[in-house]
């Protein structure tokens, strides 16, 4: 069980390495022709952050109900998917509230 949330954890890293990677051409495929209004690469690392924290709490929240769902059903349940859905609600609501501090973040880093 350990070694698949191992690779399950390596796949998210990787994957999000590849994103902010290939942002540039991502975002040229996504939207082609130039605008007038363009927004900032902190704004769009902002809003990835929300959008991620909200995966993150809505994960956390089924897991959370499962638990509780088993807890009625069968009267007892594992402890380990309450710590695992209430860790994963404390990391969503962390990244919501702080995306626009990451988004500081990145566009200070990248002025280094």
């Amino acid at each position: 069980m350990l070694a698949i949330q191992g690779v399950h954890f390596l796949v998210s890293l990787l994957l999000g390495a590849a994103l902010i990677l290939a942002r540039k051409p991502i975002s040229r495929w996504l939207a082609p022709y130039e605008t007038d209004s363009s927004v900032s690469s902190a704004t769009l690392i902002a809003v990835g952050a929300a959008l991620i924290g909200i995966g993150y709490l809505a994960a956390g929240l089924i897991t959370l109900g499962t638990y509780y769902a088993r807890l009625e059903a069968l009267g007892s349940s594992s402890p380990d998917s309450l710590w695992r859905g209430g860790f994963s609600v404390g990391v969503g609501i962390i990244l919501f509230a702080s995306s626009h501090g990451i988004g500081r973040l990145w566009s200070r880093l990248r002025a280094l």
